[in-house]
């Protein structure tokens, strides 16, 4: 009986810019790595002689290893210690090393461990506008403001005097009830990432310089103008708009800020664990565009389809017709189940008094020439539960003013299940064909320009997210999956509450055909672009619309790294679907009545089926369907830093394995080549700004 040899195996990566109380780890599929979980990461530590590399090693007797990197930081909460994920390795893959035995030695150069770029993203986000008001006879200056954002503990004395400070009179001296108190080991709250909309560059950085926060306004000069707190009082719910009042060096109030500011809470749904093992959120595979069918097979309330949209029927139909995914609209109903449904509203048609029996009786039995004698009454879908609406008579809010060969919403009459409009999130997953993508397109409700609010008093967000996440997370299985929505908020929750699946930002841009939104974030497609860029999205979803006037967002996103996606009436025309695809060379196009006029084939199956004949040719065994292309290649445009093209390769010369035999225990190093990291989930929220 052979005894199982024990290897140990080194670990070095070069690590540029770790911040204080930060640290180095790695976890993997090994027991002495943690099997996947960050609490039971391996802690690097620094190179006495590289300032910039970490080292650490295990002993173990598995015959392979899988692994990551990423850096956290120790949080003191009133539980105790927590470990913080801030970043994390973003290949689709983990890298995987086998530890056979090598007879040569080979000393490891410095060629072989490369830096890294770190992707961040947050779990608060603040965006802000200073409006600063003064006396006539000293007018504001138009010159851009600045602010600054200091993070505090409330609970805790600050030894980094954040206060607002006055030229005269003494400030009473303060009482330190905990004086005798010893100073915390740990920090109790995270530091503070920026990114700005309008900058060339915007990616979340770290700030010069948890429950409240200092803010400090500061002229171009970069001459203090004034200061004010945020406290946690003024932020009372999980999202929403704060007015504060600031303040200049005499005590005088000379004007306030207007923040936006959202909560992202954890994920608070029983969930499979969300490991580091695999990961698709910047997994990209550079091919041919990809085709989407909107709504499944197209829409059919304001333009004819072959089936009724967003149903399990017009799904299949997209996925038959060769469609890569199937695009469809996700929101909640009254008792929390997540259906598909596109509009925010539903028409409820009701009979007027003084029928008589006989007339009702042909009302139901649909004889259109009672259409007259029905009243519409508009109900928010967030208002019925699914079991009214399964049996309401519903109409679509275009039904009043309905064209020919259009689709009711409910016909009158037996229909099968899967012909039925308002099928749950769990139905697709569960019945549509598996091979087809899903673009879970996540409806939140947004204010528009005009005023109006598509349904306003809707639902948390935390608890609105967490509702669809868990549905996927718990039924996805080995589906493709993207995410996508027009509201920036509810991308960066699906972002930052799960490390599976992608997330694009949908945008309207410059349009005449649709109500632009308020939000600041959805103006212009350009902005779109520095938003997802800014927030580490895989991509942006553009308007045909806009992108045919304008088609330099595309190449902007191209060079921050972004995948672009098209949708909109546009594309019903062939000639705009070869132009987006074949001379703007976007990435995927949706659009309706997917595969009726051209025969098409899901690109997913021809590549199984290609990857059969040539195993099958080679005589090796058929590997079963990934969940995504198995690739550890991302989206490459341009010049991209490693951490972002995902071009994972190592070099022939890389000396990757060292062994030397020492007291029966081989040592084997493992160095990094071209690493990028991804933000997790973290167990604590962190604060970060989002705009200025």
């Amino acid at each position: 009986m052979s005894v199982a040899r024990t290897m140990r195996v080194h670990f070095a990566i070069d690590v540029e810019n770790v911040y204080t109380n930060y640290t180095v780890y790695v976890t993997g599929s090994s027991a002495s790595l943690g099997l996947w979980k960050p609490q039971n990461a391996v802690p690097l530590v620094p190179d006495a002689e590289r300032p910039n590399r970490y080292r650490g090693f295990i002993d173990t007797t598995d015959e392979s290893v899988k692994f990551r990197y990423f850096i956290g930081y120790m949080l003191m909460s009133e539980t105790g210690e927590r470990l913080i994920i801030d970043k994390w390795e973003a290949f689709s893959l983990p890298e995987i090393r086998p530890l056979q035995c090598r007879k040569s030695r080979r000393p490891m150069s410095s060629e072989s461990c490369r830096s890294f770029r770190l992707l961040c993203r947050p779990e608060m986000h603040i965006g802000g506008l200073a409006s600063i008001r003064r006396r006539k006879s000293n007018p504001p200056s138009p010159s851009r403001k600045r602010l600054e954002f200091t993070p505090l503990d409330v609970r805790n004395k600050q030894a980094s005097g954040a206060r607002i400070s006055f030229n005269s009179g003494e400030d009473e001296e303060e009482e330190d009830e905990d004086s005798n108190a010893a100073p915390c080991a740990l920090p109790t709250h995270s530091t503070t990432d920026v990114a700005i909309l309008s900058d060339p560059k915007p990616k979340y950085h770290r700030q010069d310089e948890t429950g409240a926060f200092y803010i400090e306004v500061f002229s171009e000069e970069k001459k203090r103008i004034g200061a004010c707190y945020a406290l946690p009082s003024s932020l009372a719910d999980t999202a929403g708009i704060s007015q504060l009042p600031f303040i200049n060096s005499t005590g005088r109030p000379i004007g306030q800020i207007s923040l936006e500011y959202l909560f992202v809470r954890a994920l608070n749904k029983p969930i499979p664990y969300q490991s580091m093992e695999t990961s698709y959120c910047r997994h990209w595979k550079k091919r041919n565009a990809l085709e989407v069918g909107h709504r499944g097979a197209g829409n059919s309330y304001t333009k004819f389809a072959m089936a009724r949209e967003n149903t399990i029927h017009s799904l299949n139909t997209a996925a038959k017709n060769g469609a890569d995914y199937v695009e469809f609209d996700v929101q909640l109903t009254k008792d929390k189940v997540a259906i598909i449904y596109h509009d925010f509203h539903v028409l409820v048609s009701v009979a007027r008094r003084g029928l008589s029996s006989s007339d009702l009786t042909k009302l139901a039995s649909g004889n259109e020439s009672y259409d007259g004698s029905l009243d519409f009454h508009e109900l928010p879908v967030k208002d019925l539960k699914l079991s009214q609406m399964k049996l309401l008579m519903l109409d679509h809010l275009a039904f009043p003013q309905k064209k020919d060969n259009v689709k009711k919403l409910v016909e009158r009459g037996e229909e099968e299940e899967d012909f039925k409009p308002f099928p749950t999130l769990m139905e697709a997953l569960v019945k549509v064909d598996p091979d087809v993508g899903f673009n879970v397109e996540v409806k939140y409700p947004m204010m528009q320009n005009n005023g109006e609010h598509e349904c306003d008093h809707y639902f948390e967000r935390n608890e609105f997210v967490d509702i669809i996440l868990a549905d996927v997370l718990n039924n996805a299985g080995n589906r493709r999956i993207m995410f996508s929505s027009f509201d920036p908020d509810i991308c960066s929750l699906v972002a930052t509450k799960q490390n599976k699946y992608p997330v694009f930002f949908l945008c309207v841009g410059d349009t005449q055909r649709y109500t632009p939104f308020q939000d600041q974030r959805t103006s212009t497609s350009m902005t779109a672009v520095n938003f997802a860029a800014g927030a580490d999205l895989l991509g942006v979803n553009f308007n045909s619309e806009d992108l045919l006037k304008d088609p330099l967002p595309v190449k902007r996103a191209n060079e921050l790294g972004l995948v672009t996606f098209v949708w909109g009436e546009d594309l019903d025309k062939k000639e705009n679907i070869n132009y987006f695809k074949k001379e703007l060379g976007v990435d995927g196009v949706i659009y309706d009545r997917i595969g009726e006029e051209e025969r098409r084939r899901n690109v997913f199956i021809v590549e199984r089926e290609q990857k059969r004949a040539l195993l099958s040719s080679s005589g090796a065994s058929t590997p079963q369907r990934a969940p995504s292309p198995v690739e550890a290649h991302t989206h490459n445009h341009g010049n991209l830093s490693p951490s972002i093209n995902g071009n994972y390769k190592k070099s022939s010369s890389d000396p990757v394995l060292k062994e030397e035999d020492e007291d029966e225990i081989t040592k084997i190093t493992v160095d990094a080549d071209k690493i990028a990291l991804q933000p997790f989930n973290g167990i604590a929220p962190r604060f970060q700004l989002t705009q200025i």
